[in-house]
């Protein structure tokens, strides 16, 4: 399982579960992405351009750096921030 962060309408992945302590307490083992791998099409509109091919992104994950250890509650959850899933994920919004 994994931990991914949705702000608004973009997406980072937070890193993989890894262990869990109690309730509460999960070690987590940071995730990177990589450099996006597919050629964004951009046009003339919006404040600067319009991306054409943004639901077509494509990254590559890595764990990187020493695994970290964080209290999850309910709050943290329930704000939406963070969602639990089955795999990485991230999204880069052009079109904002």
């Amino acid at each position: 399982m994994y931990i991914n962060q949705h702000l608004w309408s973009d997406s980072n992945p937070v890193g993989k579960i890894i262990s869990t302590r109690g309730k509460n307490f999960v070690t987590i083992q940071p995730v990177e992405a990589s450099d996006n791998k597919t050629k964004m099409e951009f046009v003339t509109g919006g404040f600067s351009a319009i991306c054409l091919n943004d639901s077509k992104q494509e990254y590559d994950f890595f764990e990187v750096g020493e695994p970290f250890e964080v209290r999850l509650s309910k709050s943290q959850l329930a704000n939406k921030y963070w969602h639990i899933e089955d795999a990485p994920f991230k999204h880069y919004d052009f079109n904002f």
